[in-house]
């Protein structure tokens, strides 16, 4: 997959495969930075709630927390 889109681009003119190559970069890079945040959101929400976790599944993704009614 990577070596086609590497072709891919080489065999478009130098200008546009220099942007080509930016916005592949650019894409990569928000995409990552979205997962990041995700990740951090879901640790602060999850970590503020920690001691009053019953279940964490991953499939399907779901964390279970006590109930105020559980803790008595």
């Amino acid at each position: 997959m990577l070596e086609m889109l590497i072709a891919f681009i080489k065999s478009l003119p130098s200008w546009l495969a220099s942007v080509v190559e930016v916005l592949v970069v650019a894409v990569v890079f928000m995409t990552v930075m979205t997962f990041l945040m995700g990740v951090w959101c879901g640790i602060r929400i999850i970590g503020r709630r920690a001691n009053s976790i019953e279940e964490i599944q991953f499939f399907p993704p779901k964390v279970t927390f006590k109930t105020l009614t559980d803790e008595k």
